[in-house]
Formats: structure tokens, sequence, C-alpha cells
């Protein structure tokens, strides 16, 4: 097997997962998206340093080329509608989780993009401290403080504009 495709094998599971969260649940939409993300992969693996994991480097593109998409097609609030609720929840619940990771979202769009970064890596594709300092090229220290800050920020406006209250 030639090595992107071993590569595929290996992260395209990790880059459907990010996706998947960051698209709000389409599944569908995940999957285009983590196509693009592997045929951009492609095209600049060359340029790939190996300075950081390969799954890092993939996470990046994905997170590009989901803005890409957003920016493209501007239905980041069709996105939101479509989430796709997990099994075994009753329709309120299906219901809440929705509207609360659309509030999340939109809390996090809002954010300032450095801020906005840290929160997508550590929410979405549960990046390390590490993973996400390296990425970002800031100290890991610097990541755990922004990402304490933006859940902080998460918690309190989740509950102040939404009435939701979490303990992320």
């Amino acid at each position: 097997m030639d090595v992107f495709g071993e590569i595929y094998r290996q992260y395209a599971a990790d880059v459907r997962r990010f996706l998947y969260r960051l698209t709000g649940c389409d599944s569908q939409l995940a999957e285009e998206l983590t196509q693009e993300t592997f045929y951009q992969a492609f095209l600049s693996f060359g340029k790939f340093r190996g300075t950081c994991q390969m799954r890092t480097w993939l996470c990046s593109i994905a997170k590009h080329v989901y803005a890409r998409f957003i920016r493209n097609e501007a239905k980041q609030r069709a996105l939101a509608e479509h989430a796709v609720p997990a099994p075994g929840q009753s329709l309120p619940e299906q219901t809440e989780q929705k509207e609360m990771l659309r509030a999340v979202r939109q809390i996090i769009a809002e954010m300032d993009e450095k801020t906005r970064t840290v929160a997508e890596y550590r929410l979405f594709s549960e990046l390390s401290y590490a993973e996400i300092a390296k990425l970002m090229q800031i100290r890991e220290g610097t990541a755990m403080v922004i990402f304490s800050r933006a859940k902080a920020k998460i918690r309190k406006l989740l509950k102040e504009e939404y009435g939701y209250e979490i303990s992320v």
C-alpha cells in the first residue's frame, strides 16, 4: 500500500470525527469534508515538515476546509439545524442537546481567532494541549490558559443568554 493510503487508513476516522463535531453532527457533510481534507493533504503532502503529529496536521487542514465551506456556502445556521442527536434520547433531550450545541458553536464563533482556534481544537478534535501548542506555535501552558478562559466564557454565556448550566 502506498504511504498516503496508509495515512488515510490510519487517520480518516479521527478527521471524520473532528469534522462531525465541527459540523454540528452532520455525518454526510463530515464525510464530504473528510474527503476534501485528504485531497488537500495529498496536494500539500510534500510541504509536511513533520514538526507536529500527522493527526494534528490533518486536523488543521480539516479546520481550514471547514472554514472555507462556511465562507463559501454560508450555511452555519443550516448546519446547526441538521444536528443528529445521540441514539436513545427522548425528543425533548434531543432538541435541547441540539440547541445547546448550536449555542456553544455560536459562542465559539464570536471569540477572537486564537481563542476560537484553541477551543475548536480542544472540544471538537480532542487534541491535547501539547498538540495544540505545537500546532499554534504557543506554549502548552498558554493553550491551557486560553482554553480555561474560553470554557469559563462558554459556561457563563450559556447560563446568562440561554439558561443552560453545564459542567465542562
